[in-house]
């Protein structure tokens, strides 16, 4: 009797097993290298946009006092480069402890300018560039910021490396009704894969205890570096939600767009400009209005400044009381700080005593 159908039947069932395994393995290693990063896609709308607060007592950190209607309400920006200082690259700029340490640095500068309210644009959430250290978070226990709101543009994650960061609003006043403002993206494929740019208005309790009779609107914004089209688009935007919104707003951010007369602007294809946007729409005013005289008020790069990139614009409900650049080389941007004051519009609103 011939023993070869049974050594085919064996070598079959070993071939079988052979593909089982190979299959279960390849299966293994696929849900190894893409479940994180899936799994993170999948979650990430809903850790877009998170408030949070600093849980200390009151002795430790003590609340701000809400400033009368006639105070001013000094309001800082600063795109912190992920803490790469002057690196061109995000994985350059120095070991875990010289990024702590450049932080430290900038935590002490960010004292040192003493704001009621921040704006951070490229702060890191949980970066592997940054060891994972939330910046924000960071900055708002070492400066004394009791509210914060995360925001994240990319949020994504490969293996054991993850790429989260976007901007962030820290404040000594409680901050309410944090809303995300989706600016166009770059490419729809893009953003499903990774994220895009993002701006985000909350309200803060400056002028009045109860934000809902009273508060200031502000929007931070971190406008696309890829083209002035995308930039203006986004803009607009910014400017129907602020619109929209109806309280004296603050917008600040880096908006990688300079207006028609200064240094590195740029246009779209039919002559218009992101920063022309803000200007024309109603009772928007500028910080920067004249082209810069000298080389310390201009914002971007720190080391050599030559263009106005980072800004803030208030409505026609807030003016600006001062406005300065503040010389640093903790990042390749200049950190930038405004007072507002409210104007004799809301002034006349105020019920009389």
């Amino acid at each position: 009797m011939s023993k070869q159908p049974t050594e085919s039947i064996k070598s079959g069932s070993r071939a079988a097993k052979w593909r089982r395994w190979t299959w279960r393995s390849l299966l293994i290693l696929a849900l190894i290298v893409f479940g994180p990063y899936l799994y993170s896609r999948v979650m990430a709308p809903s850790c877009r946009l998170v408030l949070r607060k600093l849980e200390k007592s009151a002795a430790e950190v003590p609340p701000a006092e809400v400033p009368s209607a006639k105070d001013s309400l000094r309001v800082a920006c600063y795109n912190i480069a992920h803490g790469r200082g002057l690196a061109e690259s995000n994985w350059e700029g120095g070991d875990g402890a010289a990024r702590l340490e450049r932080l430290e640095q900038i935590a002490s500068l960010l004292k040192e300018i003493n704001a009621d309210v921040l704006v951070l644009n490229e702060v890191d959430f949980d970066a592997s560039w940054s060891n994972q250290v939330n910046q924000a978070e960071y900055l708002a226990k070492a400066c004394g910021y009791r509210y914060w709101v995360e925001e994240r543009n990319l949020d994504f994650r490969v293996l054991h490396r993850t790429w989260r960061f976007g901007n962030a609003i820290l404040s000594k006043y409680l901050i309410s009704n944090p809303e995300l403002i989706d600016l166009p993206s770059y490419g729809e494929s893009e953003t499903w894969l990774a994220g895009k740019k993002r701006a985000f208005g909350v309200e803060l309790a400056w002028g009045n205890n109860d934000v809902g009779s009273s508060g200031v609107h502000l929007v931070a914004a971190h406008l696309s570096h890829r083209s002035e089209d995308l930039r203006e688009r986004s803009a607009a935007m910014i400017v129907e939600h602020v619109r929209q919104n109806g309280l004296p707003t603050v917008i600040a951010g880096d908006m990688n767009s300079s207006p028609i007369g200064f240094p590195g602007n740029t246009m779209t294809e039919d002559g218009r400009n992101a920063i022309e946007t803000f200007l024309a729409a109603d009772a928007l005013s500028a910080s920067q209005v004249d082209v810069p005289e000298i080389s310390a008020e201009f914002t971007f790069p720190s080391n050599d400044p030559q263009i106005v990139i980072d800004w803030f614009f208030a409505n026609e409900r807030l003016r600006f009381g001062s406005y300065r650049v503040i010389e640093s080389e903790l990042s390749d941007h200049r950190p930038i700080v405004a007072e507002f004051q409210l104007t004799d519009i809301d002034a006349e609103e105020e019920p009389h005593q």
